[in-house]
């Protein structure tokens, strides 16, 4: 980095901080994204940046190819197995949990400073589907009557239970299939950065952003 873009980060992160930060950032990649050759290195990197700026939580997820079921479940074995041993490597007494494409949970650790969601090829609607089967199953038991299921239902059922206050789409231009449920009052951020290129300077700049915006939460 050079000395003139240091300082101006160093700056625009003087003007931030006194403002409300957004606890909770969701950011859409792709496969690809990791795949190349510092992909993995750039996530942890994206993961300390959030840490630095004083986010709480991040939950990411991985668009993976639509393909054959078996090889698409070789490949999310091997980003999985990839993501754990970097998110290892984050510094500070972070926790994390990464989901496989059917929202099994693969890996966890637990943490206090900062918490990491991982979805990888897991999307909004099967979520909110199984949620749905799984109250529909407790009505056949008897353990529900239907007169009785409510929000609360199916929110205690979805893998991310927290709202994000801001969704970043890196490099695209249309929404995703992650957390429909949770995101229904989120801020969104389209950045024509890819995630090859983004810096700690574009997430500072985002904040920014939001920070300057008048969230109505549906109103």
């Amino acid at each position: 980095m050079s000395f003139v873009a240091s300082l101006y980060e160093k700056h625009l992160m003087q003007q931030v901080s006194k403002y409300p930060i957004p606890e909770h950032i969701s950011l859409v990649i792709s496969e690809a994204d990791l795949l190349y050759a510092d992909g993995f290195r750039k996530l942890k990197d994206y993961v300390t940046w959030c840490k630095q700026t004083g986010i709480k939580m991040t939950s990411i997820y991985i668009e993976v190819l639509d393909t054959e079921e078996t090889l698409k479940s070789q490949m999310v074995g091997k980003l999985t197995t990839k993501l754990n041993e970097y998110l290892k490597k984050v510094p500070g007494n972070i926790g994390y949990q990464v989901f496989d494409e059917n929202g099994e949970l693969r890996f966890e650790r637990k943490g206090k400073d900062f918490q990491i969601y991982i979805s990888i090829g897991f999307g909004g609607r099967k979520e909110v589907t199984n949620a749905v089967i799984d109250i529909l199953q407790q009505v056949k038991e008897g353990k529900i009557k239907p007169s009785e299921i409510s929000e609360k239902d199916i929110e205690s059922r979805l893998v991310v239970k927290h709202e994000p206050d801001l969704f970043i789409r890196s490099g695209g231009k249309h929404l995703s299939d992650f957390l429909i449920w949770q995101s229904i009052y989120s801020e969104y951020y389209f950045t024509d950065v890819d995630w090859r290129s983004i810096r700690k300077l574009d997430i500072i700049r985002i904040i920014r952003d939001f920070q300057k915006r008048q969230r109505r939460f549906g109103k």
